[in-house]
């Protein structure tokens, strides 16, 4: 990944409690206090923004209590009020210099409508793309999508390989596994690899959808040092709870409890990546196979 310089933040001293320091998104930017009791001059916070050649001079963004202000830098007048949800989306998108505040502000629809979608509701059931109950027990592979050639087609079905379609399945695609090499107190991680996925399967406890590898629960570890997605042998508590959310053409994405905060994948070699928060441009999307 090419240097990024980071985003400066302009915050409240008493709304520093909401950064999370151990977050690699927020790693990457610059926090400047202002005075609770002035108001809000994005003209100045953008001069104060052109003085630091070491961060980035495009964009900052104003922090006051719940409400999030990206600004462009050169006309404080184009600003993009969004949510703590899509923190991490945007800190990255503007990190990367891929997007202007207009582009934020038409991709901030689309995903805060996605937000939207993403209530729990009672009697949830995890379906695959075709929309059939997968019963608790079931086997299934999780695979990443990218490109649309990429994903599997259904022609994908024939054995025009004269292999039988288990041996077939991986070949070329990306895929969700376990990481059980490396064991730690806490379980081990969810990985990505190239060619080559894991068997999982679910369970329903008090109307509560789990994703299980061997009879280990996925989970976040909210109190480790990394982001990631790991698989432990006890139910996950509400705080540490992977969520399941279906997108309208039938595959998933999966997000911390209550919607925001995508899951992602950083691809740290062409064929292993890690999986869980990193504050990435793109949702992990994933479409089940049976």
């Amino acid at each position: 990944m090419a240097y990024q310089k980071p985003i400066h933040y302009f915050m409240r001293p008493e709304d520093s409690c909401s950064l999370h320091l151990d977050n690699f998104t927020e790693e990457n930017t610059i926090v400047e206090y202002f005075d609770s009791k002035d108001d809000i001059d994005l003209a100045k916070f953008a001069e104060i923004v052109k003085t630091k050649p070491n961060c980035n001079q495009k964009h900052f963004i104003v922090y006051k209590g719940d409400e999030h202000r990206a600004v462009d830098t050169d006309n404080v007048k184009n600003t993009y009020i969004f949510s703590s949800d899509l923190e991490y989306w945007v800190v990255s998108k503007l990190a990367a210099e891929t997007e202007t505040i207009d582009t934020l502000i038409e991709e901030g629809k689309r995903f805060e409508a996605m937000l939207a979608k993403h209530v729990p509701q009672p009697g949830f059931k995890l379906r695959d793309a075709n929309g059939e109950v997968i019963p608790d027990g079931k086997g299934f592979s999780l695979q990443i999508l990218g490109d649309p050639e990429e994903v599997l087609d259904e022609e994908d079905e024939e054995d025009t390989d004269g292999l039988p379609m288990e041996e077939r399945l991986y070949d070329n695609k990306d895929w969700l596994a376990a990481f059980s090499d490396s064991i730690q107190a806490n379980g081990y991680p969810l990985c990505a690899l190239l060619d080559n996925g894991d068997i999982f399967e679910s369970e329903t406890i008090d109307d509560i959808v789990y994703l299980k590898h061997e009879g280990g629960y996925l989970y976040f570890d909210i109190d480790g040092e990394t982001n990631d997605i790991f698989i432990g042998k006890t139910v996950p508590t509400k705080e540490q709870r992977v969520q399941i959310h279906y997108d309208d053409d039938g595959d998933i994405y999966l997000t911390v409890l209550g919607g925001g905060n995508y899951v992602t994948c950083d691809w740290i070699k062409c064929s292993f990546g890690a999986v869980g928060i990193y504050g990435s441009a793109t949702p992990m999307k994933l479409r089940i196979h049976m």
